[in-house]
């Protein structure tokens, strides 16, 4: 076939696609408005979001302190505050959300709600500077009883990074001072955070209470985004408030990633470590294994490095994760969390720490099985096998994408009164209408 006419062809069938491809991001888009109006309608009055609650019936927290309360100020009728939910997907996470869809829509609903968003993350902030997995919430205070027995901030599952990363956005979108203050306030308290070997605990705690009461929560950890989400909170920190000491943090974290990544064959990394940067148990049912879903997270925080400082140094561990990841799979788009740190096996625990066969026998709930972002970091980093069911897309924190079934029917937003899989699945959405983000790691031709 001649330039001419093959130039033609190619055209002709542009053409007849282009009308299809405008309708399929259409269709996209008006999913996502769907899915973002269903959560606008649960939010609080005041902003943030609570757990799924049914008619005339609080929601259960998930942590103790709050438990706790509920139960006691509850028998009384004291329990008058609404459980804000900070860990993602979550409070945070929808504010970070409602502020990219309103970059793409244009919508000034969503940046009102972001800013309603952010203005009670603010006020859920502890003394710390930190923020807890849970926040009671009275209108737009802190129930005043709070700082009394909480001690702790929460630094997995993207609670003081996630509300970091939110007010840094908002500071740079309206120039609030009081987004610039409680982000800079919550990156001092990571920052003194940092362990010496560079990576983060699931926690902070006043020095008093880890000398009295040791704990795997103030060791070296990956678990629920650990140490990788601060070093990606911390890249943008630097950036954003142009501090080269909060870069500067980051970059120790991201040597301490390269230390603690396995040996090939299996050459990813674990969910908790112990004092000499061994794999090590966490909670009963978290075994001394190799962890799927942390090995993505950390793998993403090296991207960010790269990305950040073009320093090679931060690539050359990921070529031999993909390897691994890529012969972990269970089946296409499907791994376990955990697979044993010698034979690669997948693991499964229950609730007394023992192995199991399968996830139907191991601790509830957990999530023992998903895709848990790994597709789209191999396809990132130009996987050769990723499969067909792998996803374009980086979930946001907290969102295991489950192993994909055949016989699941699509998600509708109009039947879930659940703000968190309402956030989760607005995050996949607005990831396919968004360019693609580049590898950092990727050579010239």
């Amino acid at each position: 076939m001649r330039w001419p006419t093959l130039l033609l062809a190619l055209g002709l069938v542009w053409l007849a696609s282009a009308p299809a491809v405008a309708a399929s991001r259409g269709s996209r888009e008006a999913e996502l408005r769907e899915t973002l109006d269903a959560l606008l309608v649960l939010e609080r009055e005041d902003g943030g979001w609570t757990y799924e609650q049914g008619e005339g019936v609080r929601p259960r927290p998930s942590t103790m302190p709050l438990q706790i309360a509920e139960r006691i100020a509850g028998t009384f009728g004291l329990a008058t505050w609404d459980t804000v939910v900070m860990r993602s997907p979550g409070t945070p996470a929808a504010g970070l959300l409602l502020l990219d869809a309103y970059d793409l829509t244009g919508r000034e609903e969503y940046l009102e709600a972001a800013v309603r968003t952010g203005d009670v993350v603010l006020a859920a902030q502890l003394g710390s500077g930190g923020w807890f997995s849970e926040a009671p919430m009275e209108g737009d205070a802190m129930a005043a009883w709070f700082a009394v027995p909480i001690r702790r901030s929460s630094l997995d599952d993207d609670v003081t990074t996630g509300a970091v990363r939110l007010l840094l956005a908002l500071w740079e979108r309206t120039k609030e001072r009081r987004y610039w203050y409680a982000a800079t306030q919550g990156l001092e308290l990571l920052k003194a955070a940092q362990l010496s070997s560079g990576a983060w605990p699931l926690v902070w705690r006043p020095m008093w209470k880890q000398t009295l009461i040791p704990t795997f929560e103030d060791r070296a950890t990956l678990n629920d985004g650990a140490t990788s989400l601060e070093i990606e909170t911390f890249l943008i920190g630097g950036t954003v408030l142009e501090r080269a000491d909060f870069t500067q943090v980051a970059l120790r974290g991201g040597d301490w990633l390269i230390q603690a990544q396995r040996a090939a064959p299996h050459a990813g990394w674990a969910q908790q470590y112990d004092d000499a940067g061994n794999p090590t148990h966490a909670r009963r049912f978290e075994p001394p294994a190799l962890a799927t879903w942390e090995t993505r997270y950390a793998m993403e925080a090296l991207l960010a490095l790269a990305a950040a400082t073009g320093e090679q140094k931060y690539c050359a561990p990921l070529a031999k994760a993909v390897s691994w990841l890529q012969s972990a799979a269970l089946r296409d788009g499907c791994w376990a969390r955990f697979y044993d740190i010698e034979t690669g096996e997948p693991l499964y625990v229950n609730d007394d720490g023992r192995h199991v066969a399968n996830p139907a026998e191991a601790h509830r709930p957990y999530d023992w099985e998903g895709d848990f972002g790994v597709s789209h970091v191999l396809r990132r980093l130009g996987a050769k096998r990723v499969g067909r069911a792998a996803l374009p897309i980086r979930p946001v924190a907290g969102d295991p994408i489950r192993c994909r079934d055949p016989g699941q029917p699509p998600f509708d937003a109009r039947k879930t009164g659940d703000p968190r899989l309402l956030v989760a699945h607005a995050a996949r959405v607005l990831a396919t209408l968004q360019p693609a983000v580049p590898n950092p790691c990727k050579r010239p031709a």
